[in-house]
């Protein structure tokens, strides 16, 4: 075999390498739009929305320092976001955490990170608070749940439990695996 022949015989070797190497990382991965690709069709920084009652209320708000809508699966991912929830005749509760998607409903929001939910009196004081690590919200019904380890913390009471259950609207928690409750004394104690 003279050296040319050597030469293209190289080349289509190469290219038939190249080839599989390809078909083989995008069979992998699904293809370009299997979500591999799953860019944002849209974001915003400072984000923030309300959404109302029939009646004109507000009924609650999310906020996130960044927020990106994905396509693919109609998803969206937040950055620090934060909700107000309100109720009437309550003032209203507090949720933030660290990372957080709305799913494609617009009615579920799950959070995680450092979750916190929390609740303050007219004057400002905490009345409750309740930490955990990863949280489900339901909007429309006003319902959070974990089965993540959750403190709660009410007055001089302090509850440590795995999985917990928040009816928001009643102001009713419960937790699913009870493990320890502190009371702290009080003043003339």
């Amino acid at each position: 075999m003279n050296q040319r022949a050597l030469w293209l015989l190289g080349l289509f070797l190469v290219a038939g390498l190249t080839t599989w190497l390809l078909r083989y990382l995008t069979a992998e991965r699904g293809g370009p739009d299997a979500g591999a690709f799953h860019d944002p069709d849209y974001y915003m920084e400072d984000f923030s929305t309300l959404t109302m009652e029939e009646d004109g209320r507000p009924k609650h708000r999310l906020r996130a320092v960044y927020m990106a809508h994905y396509p693919a699966d109609d998803t969206t991912e937040l950055l620090r976001p934060g909700m107000e929830i309100y109720r009437i005749g309550r003032l209203p509760l507090f949720i933030s955490a660290e990372r957080g998607w709305v799913t494609d409903d617009n009615n579920v929001v799950i959070l995680r990170g450092a979750v916190r939910l929390w609740e303050d009196d007219a004057a400002g004081r905490r009345v409750l608070q309740v930490d955990t690590t990863e949280a489900r919200v339901l909007l429309d019904s006003e319902y959070a749940e974990t089965d993540r380890p959750a403190v709660i913390v009410s007055g001089s009471s302090t509850i440590s439990g795995t999985g917990m259950r928040a009816y928001l609207k009643e102001s009713r928690l419960e937790v699913r695996k009870h493990e320890r409750t502190t009371i702290a004394p009080g003043p003339n104690s």
